[in-house]
């Protein structure tokens, strides 16, 4: 087991500064490009629910909420929604200093490391959720610091690595449902080390994984301190307890908590059942090698296969915990119907592929026999690089991003065309800026946001017509509702419609 790798993790320093400094640079990147205010989407619902400590869309993410929550109201620059923000870009940046601290472990180059770690900082998928509300940039973060401390574990024995990998995966599982696929990786990790059974490896597995998902206790306390409080100003309009961003799912009883947290209403057994449908395994592959070659080209791409055969060949526990953890992901992935955006769902695979990049190029550069600190060493280096700049030169117009507000004047644009008394019904995507205009920002006057399909709540709204005007908001051009009489009042990018009896 002695290698290279070892030794650097042994010590505990795998050149600490340059990895701090590849961090550094990606956060000023993402600093540099982050969107001034409140989005649109998850990302508005996001930045809303942090900064009232409400509780998010399943599976609730509270360990993203409890985090933006003390980070909002903690870094006392710019408005909550950017700092939200800050936050995120903060939790990829650390990701991209791991990255390169991963791939100096397995005894890959500085300037390989450094090159492929800023190549996935940078690749469009992880740039852009840098700059934007995401759970998943908190997973990422927890997911790879426990790949990290376990191959510190591996390495080197010490029970503090232990714990603090099964913290981290705690607080990663505390995050999203997703961050499940990285447990065979670090189950793998922690029993190829002699002595793991032993009391003290044990009891800081089952300690820190314990500690790691104590923010779950939050959803059913702070859901039942809602409804006891009646902090939810749509209680006053008589809808039931559950709605979007104060209290989405009424976690304070057990069946709406493991309903809220196992995400029962969307498509989840989809995914898992992609492990089973072999006969799909040519076109996940087929998906999984576009999204490399999105992140990182054709050059990038052969590289993370070839690194990927590489580790597979060695049957080392921790290589093969690599390629493990960037294959899981995929198959669920692919299977899950109800993604939008299923990029983000792939950006631990995007992290290891950066280290397994990482390690090809320098076994490459061996076999042309180009010396470490070599000129032609040097120069393939920069052909590598060049190869990554190329990759979609779209992600330049990222930086106009900090000019960014829609959010804003969509809200503007609803308030002008309802009365200040507006009941105001809209799609999710709508919804969310509205929420955050109007719970964080109280900017809306006392119009009410009420997230809804056009005929969710219909019972509800023949009764507050009587007294509050209606209206609704979202995708549908052509809206019709059996029984109301639909004024439109807005068209273009969305729509919205006056609705009366």
């Amino acid at each position: 087991m002695a290698t290279r790798g070892v030794a650097l993790a042994r010590d505990g320093r795998v050149d600490p500064y340059l990895a701090l400094g590849v961090g550094a640079l990606a956060f000023a990147v993402y600093l540099a490009s982050l969107p001034p205010s409140y989005g649109m989407w998850d990302t508005a619902e996001l930045q809303t629910v942090t900064a009232i400590l409400g509780i998010a869309h399943p599976p609730g993410a509270p360990a993203f909420t409890l985090l933006g929550f003390a980070f909002v109201h903690a870094f006392p620059f710019g408005e909550d929604a950017w700092r939200l923000g800050v936050m995120c870009s903060l939790c990829v940046a650390a990701s991209a200093a791991l990255a390169y601290a991963a791939a100096r472990y397995f005894g890959a180059s500085r300037i390989a490391s450094g090159i492929c770690a800023l190549a996935f900082a940078f690749s469009i998928v992880t740039w852009r959720d840098a700059t934007r509300a995401e759970t998943l940039d908190v997973a990422l973060l927890a997911r790879v610091a426990a790949l990290f401390f376990g191959l510190r574990w591996f390495a080197a024995g010490r029970v503090r690595d232990l714990f603090a990998m099964a913290f981290a995966f705690g607080i990663a599982c505390s995050t999203h449902g997703l961050c499940l696929f990285v447990l065979p990786s670090l189950a793998l990790l922690t029993g190829a080390r002699p002595g793991w059974r032993r009391s003290a490896p044990l009891f800081a597995i089952v300690v820190g994984f314990a500690l790691g998902l104590t923010p779950y206790v939050y959803l059913p306390l702070r859901s039942a301190w809602i409804d006891t409080h009646h902090l939810d100003p749509l209680a006053g309009l008589g809808l039931p307890a559950g709605l979007a961003f104060w209290n989405y799912g009424d976690p304070s009883s057990w069946p709406n908590f493991v309903h809220l947290v196992t995400a029962a209403d969307f498509h989840v057994r989809g995914g898992f059942a992609g492990f089973l449908a072999l006969a799909r395994y040519p076109h996940f592959a087929a998906k999984l090698s576009r999204h490399i070659a999105e992140a990182y080209g054709y050059a990038g791409t052969l590289l993370a296969f070839g690194g990927a055969c590489l580790f597979v060949a060695s049957r080392r526990p921790d290589r093969l915990a690599i390629v493990i953890a960037a294959l899981l992901p995929v198959p669920y992935t692919e299977s899950y119907s109800d993604l939008q955006d299923p990029e983000r769902y792939y950006l631990l695979t995007f992290w290891c592929g950066a280290v397994l990049m990482a390690v090809a190029f320098d076994r490459l550069a061996d076999l042309f026999e180009l010396r470490r600190g070599s000129v032609g060493r040097f120069c393939a280096a920069f052909a590598f690089a060049f190869t990554f700049a190329t990759v979609a030169p779209e992600r330049s117009s990222l930086f106009g991003q900090r000019l960014d507000r829609t959010g804003p004047t969509y809200v503007a644009q609803v308030c002008a065309f309802t009365p200040d008394d507006a009941i105001v019904l809209a799609d999710w995507s709508y919804a969310t800026p509205l929420a955050y205009a109007s719970y964080v920002d109280g900017a809306i006057g006392h119009r009410a946001v009420v997230a809804s399909t056009p005929r969710q709540y219909l019972a509800y709204a023949a009764r507050w017509i009587r007294r509050r005007p209606v209206y609704f908001v979202g995708f549908d051009g052509n809206l019709r509702l059996p029984g109301w009489r639909l004024r439109r009042v807005k068209s273009g990018d969305y729509f919205a419609y006056r609705l009366t009896k």
